[in-house]
């Protein structure tokens, strides 16, 4: 009997810390769209003032489209009817088409390339932990450039290079040249391996795994293994596992943002180049729309990293 009452409270407490887990991802895609809505609504400008010219059909398109009404009640009408399923129509961008299937589409596109710079910071990083202070110092120097000039160098330096050989005579001209206005998949590949790679995104994975691996190697689970002869490393990955899922959600966030300037300088026609040109549109419904679904992953990141954190280490279900 008192060995189910202990089982029933543990099962509470992790139910009652998974709730506060989920109410907070809840509040923070709530928020990210209030803020974009504010964002919007202070820039100079708006999708009327794009669409007409006349000051009575501006004046018109305005008032159809919701855009005079005060910053709480359009947010409220996007809430309820994000609830409901219709996120509305596109203004500027795709006048007349559905914000859905809009960001359906270009997510679709957009997905694979972030899997796989997650994958490839991670994949990278777990090796790179065991290499040390050198390790770090090396990393952080070739990881330190931003996105946008890593990739400016790297499609410079390929098609300077492959100029330079089909010039000479030396090479065929080959089917992704010249970057990035050829289709092709290296731009999706250089486009994964920038945003793993870029802006210290690799050393910010890299310190974290580390810092783990230092931590994990004085543990006393460890040092006893070791003493009594026994291998510790099962032990130790298992123990590893929830720092390393709140380092891979931390970066989702930042790959996200990076998927804007990665989409744009490589031209590929996915989630970032289309929020990138809602922004510049004014397309209010298009532009919430798509920082709805991009909280959302990151709120989906977050919540996966915490209930996995809550299950495999039950001293974090007692905390506030």
């Amino acid at each position: 009997m008192g060995a189910s009452a202990m089982s029933v409270g543990r099962g509470g407490r992790l139910a009652f810390a998974a709730l506060r887990r989920v109410v907070a991802a809840v509040g923070s895609v709530l928020g990210a769209t209030l803020l974009l809505q504010a964002l919007v609504g202070l820039a100079p400008g708006d999708a009327a003032d794009l669409a007409a010219n006349d000051p009575a059909l501006r004046d018109a398109l305005s008032a159809a489209w919701g855009l005079d009404e005060p910053l709480l009640t359009r947010w409220s009408r996007f809430v309820l009817g994000a609830l409901g399923g219709d996120l509305g129509e596109s203004l500027t961008v795709r006048p007349g088409a559905s914000v859905w299937s809009l960001i359906t589409a270009a997510a679709g596109r957009s997905s694979g390339l972030v899997a796989a710079a997650l994958a490839l910071g991670l994949g990278l990083a777990l090796p790179l932990g065991f290499g040390g202070a050198r390790a770090r110092r090396l990393t952080l120097v070739f990881s330190a450039a931003p996105v946008f000039l890593a990739l400016y160098a790297v499609m410079t330096g390929l098609n300077e290079g492959a100029w330079a050989l089909i010039e000479a005579g030396k090479m065929e001209r080959p089917g992704w040249f010249a970057l990035p206005d050829a289709d092709s998949g290296l731009r999706w590949a250089l486009g994964a391996c920038a945003l793993a790679w870029g802006s210290s995104s690799l050393a910010e994975l890299q310190a974290a795994t580390a810092d783990e691996l230092t931590r994990l190697r004085r543990a006393p689970f460890v040092l006893a293994a070791q003493a009594r002869g026994e291998p510790a490393w099962p032990v130790a990955l298992r123990s590893l596992l929830p720092p390393l899922s709140e380092v891979a959600a931390s970066q989702v966030a930042v790959t996200l943002g990076g998927l804007i300037v990665v989409e744009r300088a490589l031209q590929l026609n996915g989630a970032g180049s289309l929020f990138w040109q809602a922004c510049r549109l004014r397309d209010l419904p298009l532009a919430c729309g798509l920082a709805a679904a991009a909280a959302l992953v990151v709120a989906g990141a977050r919540l996966t990293s915490d209930l996995t954190r809550l299950w495999l280490d039950p001293r974090l279900r007692e905390a506030p």
